[in-house]
Formats: structure tokens, sequence, C-alpha cells
């Protein structure tokens, strides 16, 4: 049976259409270079073996870079927002660190994640004092019980106007 013009166009449309859809759904996710070395300092410094690999599209996989569960209570957990630059662009929102014996300076880098609201570093070995940095993000929560955080808070920590809770 012959198609003729019309049936061979109606595949190559079919097609076209095909590559555009499964095109859409492959937009890549990206982390902003400047937070990814910020991720990469953040880890060195706390000397946390939990994260694998930190890249530009560490938000995109899955959770394979952030995401571990030792036991109850004890994991390494990231949260993204790739909502930015429609669906191009991810930020770090929320960072986990709990009970996992992380025992290096608390980062001033955490200052550099633009967007990042929430940070929980219990139960760790963290010392060192709060970095002032930490005044430039839209900080909602940070836990640092269980710690060895020495020093005074910044007296630029109190205009923290979005920061609802603090331990």
């Amino acid at each position: 049976m012959d198609r003729g013009i019309y049936g061979s166009a109606k595949s190559v449309v079919v097609m076209l259409m095909s590559v555009a859809v499964s095109s859409r759904g492959s937009i890549a996710q990206r982390i902003p270079s400047d937070e990814v070395a910020a991720l990469k300092t953040i880890s060195e410094k706390l000397n946390n073996t939990y994260w694998k690999n930190v890249s530009e599209t560490s938000c995109s996989d899955n959770g394979i870079t952030f995401n571990t569960s030792i036991a109850p209570g004890i994991f390494s957990n990231v949260t993204c927002d790739c909502s930015f630059n429609s669906g191009t662009v991810c930020h770090v929102k929320n960072i986990l660190l709990k009970g996992l014996n992380l025992s290096g300076v608390f980062p001033a880098e955490f200052g550099n994640l633009t967007q990042l609201t929430l940070i929980d570093l219990s139960r760790n070995y963290i010392n060192g004092s709060i970095p002032a940095s930490l005044c430039k993000i839209p900080l909602v929560n940070i836990a640092l019980v269980g710690n060895r955080i020495s020093g005074p808070i910044p007296d630029e920590f109190g205009n923290i106007s979005t920061l609802q809770q603090a331990y």
C-alpha cells in the first residue's frame, strides 16, 4: 500500500512532535557554578564524606549526590528549587546534615547559597563560630544543637528578617 507524499509528511510531523516532547522533558536543570563551588567548599570544611561528586547537575540526579539515610535521625538531605529561569536553574533551599559526626568548622560559604532557607547541622562535632555571611541569605530555620559552636553570635544575625527559628 503506497501512502504517497501525505503519508510520509505525516510521519515526519509525528517524528518531529516526538522529538519536541522528549527534548522538553530533558531540560537541563543546573546549579550555578558559584553555588557548586560553595557546596564543594562547605563539604570540605565540614569533612563531609557523604556528598559525592557535587556538580552543576547534582539537584537533578534523583538524590544520588546529596541524599543518604544511615539510620533514623542520621542523614544527609539537600532540597533544591529548580523553578528559576524557566526551570533550567536550580538553587539549594535546604541542607540537613544530621548526626553524621561531621567534625569540621562552620563554613561561611553557606552565605553564598542565595536561596538557602534551612540549615540543620544538629548532632555533629562542628566547631568555630556562626559566620556573619548567613545574614545575606533568606534563612528561616537554623539548627546547630549538639555541636561545638563557640564565640559570639554576629550582631547582624538579629537583622535576618526571615529567621523564625534558631536552636
